[in-house]
């Protein structure tokens, strides 16, 4: 048998490669956060539309409030003081 020479590739950096097991850890954990990332956004934008829609429906109930409180002015201007049975729909004076 012929003398046979082993070569040895020794890196020539202190590179130490991952086992498959370790890179797919890797992926797994940057893929997961890339999808967090991604919801956390998602949430941002769904987070900016409600406020927005809850903008909205404070300026509605204030507008709302407003014509309740105009109303009831034009009814007590009109039949004195009182109450009104929204069931009946009827205004009840208030004795004095």
């Amino acid at each position: 048998m012929a003398n046979e020479e082993t070569k040895v590739v020794e890196p020539t950096t202190n590179e130490t490669p991952l086992s498959e097991s370790e890179k797919e850890q890797v992926q797994e954990i940057l893929q997961t956060n890339q999808e967090l990332q991604q919801a956390f956004g998602n949430l941002a934008v769904r987070k900016i539309n409600l406020e927005a829609q809850e903008n909205q429906l404070k300026q509605q109930l204030s507008t709302n409030s407003q014509k309740e409180t105009e109303f009831a002015q034009k009814i007590e201007s009109k039949y004195g003081r009182g109450t009104l049975d929204v069931q009946k729909g009827v205004f009840i004076p208030s004795e004095q």
